[in-house]
Order: structure tokens, then sequence, then C-alpha cells
């Protein structure tokens, strides 16, 4: 009996194959690319030696984007540096990306890819600010 379960293991096992390295398409459990980044209007980039613009926060205490709006051309990075109990998102309220993400504390740049007004807020104190994209 046990002869037979230990053959019977050894042919499911033998079934399932192994990786011969020659496959002809990818795998169908390996990611794709994300379709939402592979099409955002608001991604995440290198920051420049000299952005287009740039938005900040100031002194912690502070409730607001200096600019509160900045206006920039199609395909233009913009600098954002927060203070460290500041951050910019999605201001859901209106139409936006969800490309508008800073943490708190940190500076990243964002490249603007298409035209449009995009308004972001901080989430811990409510104020925003928007980026006008012709």
């Amino acid at each position: 009996m046990l002869a037979r379960a230990s053959f019977a293991l050894l042919i499911t096992l033998a079934a399932c194959g192994g990786d011969d390295g020659n496959k002809a398409t990818p795998d169908a459990a390996a990611p794709a690319t994300d379709a939402a980044t592979a099409t955002a209007t608001v991604k995440t980039v290198t920051c420049p030696a000299t952005p287009a613009a740039m938005v900040m926060s100031t002194a912690d205490n502070d409730t607001t984007f200096m600019p509160a709006s900045t206006t920039v051309h199609v395909n233009d990075i913009v600098k954002f540096a927060m203070a460290s109990t500041h951050n910019v998102a999605p201001y859901t309220g209106m139409p936006t990306d969800p490309g508008l993400k800073v943490d708190f504390g940190a500076t990243a740049c964002l490249q603007f890819t298409a035209t449009g007004t995009f308004t972001f807020l901080c989430t811990a104190h409510g104020f925003h600010g928007t980026v006008i994209v012709q």
C-alpha cells in the first residue's frame, strides 16, 4: 500500500514538470505593467536641477501651500517640498489624479503629462492647492 501511495505521489510530481527555461510566453502569474501607472497623468520622476515650479509647505504650524496655485505646461515637472507635518494627496472633492502623492516631510518631483487643474491637499490639516497645466 505504501508503495502505491509513493508511486502516485511520484506521478503527480512528474506531471507538474519543471521549468526548462525555454518558455515562449511570459508566465501568466507574472505581474503585468500596472495600467494606471502606464497611463498616469501625474507621475513621480527624478528631480531635475531646475524644475518648472516648486510647491512647498513652510513651518510645521503653517497651514498653506506656497504657492497655493501654480501654472505649468504639459510635461513640466513640479518639485514639492513638505514640512514634517504636511503631505500632498489627491483632493477627492474635485477631479484630480491619484499620482499626486508626497509623503510627510518628503521632497518629490511630479511630472504633469496632460492639461487640466490638479487639486491636492494636506491630509492632516485639510488645506489644499492646485497645479494648473496648460
